[in-house]
């Protein structure tokens, strides 16, 4: 038994997942999603991909993470589409799984690796999701703490009630948590599409957790793994 799950985690530890990154702006807080990426336990390829950005985003990239994939695009394309630009290079080299991280959030050294491990505990999860604390880990996110809480829309989703009493589960099945840090397996990808370039920023991961319900796959989230979205000091509108 003990021979059958060494070689199950090999497995596991072969596939090989891809980091996306769309990039705006985003000198605030590029160095230190870099520095978390370079600190990750595993090394993984990681893809930006720039909308066009008018401060030094592109040259910080250049100078510093010389490791970096980066695709300078001439536009603003939007937060859905840029990401697809990014999948779709990942997913046509080889990418088993892609993690999408927001350039404002910070990960963990085994951030990656304990979103991959839930992934193949169900063949129904199509997308993983860590928790999301504030960006100085102080607190939850603040609209994360909504789409976890108890409600009628995500009923099955009991996080918050074994967080309380103890009894926390490797993952749990929610309808939506947005796209900040997404890790989405290539049979995902394949059954449900890209995001719906439709959507400019935005709406994009509404729409596609509800295609993930349409086609019979879930979102899940992974209380062991966490990230860092340094976002507090924005209006929620």
């Amino acid at each position: 038994t003990s021979n059958a799950i060494e070689s199950n985690e090999n497995l596991l530890s072969l596939k090989k997942t891809s980091i996306i990154i769309v990039t705006y702006n985003a000198m605030r807080w590029i160095e230190r999603t870099m520095s978390s990426i370079r600190n990750l336990n595993e090394k993984y390829e990681t893809i930006v991909i720039d909308n066009n950005s008018q401060d030094d985003t592109v040259q910080f990239i250049e100078k510093n993470y010389p490791e970096i994939i980066l695709l300078k695009e001439d536009k603003n394309h939007g937060f859905g589409k840029a990401n697809n630009i990014g999948i779709k290079k990942a997913i046509n080299e080889g990418a088993d799984n892609v993690f999408l991280l927001n350039q404002d959030a910070y990960l963990e050294p085994d951030t990656i690796e304990k979103l991959v491990k839930v992934l193949d505990m169900n063949e129904k999860i199509g997308v993983a999701s860590p928790i999301h604390l504030n960006g100085e880990g102080t607190a939850l996110d603040k609209l994360f703490s909504f789409y976890v809480a108890p409600k009628l829309v995500n009923t099955p989703c009991l996080f918050m009630s074994d967080l309380y009493v103890n009894t926390i589960k490797p993952y749990y099945e929610i309808n939506f948590v947005n796209a900040a840090a997404w890790l989405i397996k290539k049979e995902c990808i394949e059954k449900v599409g890209l995001f719906d370039s439709l959507f400019y920023h935005y709406g994009e991961d509404v729409n596609y957790c509800q295609r993930l319900n349409y086609h019979q796959l879930t979102l899940a989230i992974v209380p062991e793994s966490k990230i860092y979205h340094d976002r507090g000091d924005r209006v929620i509108k």
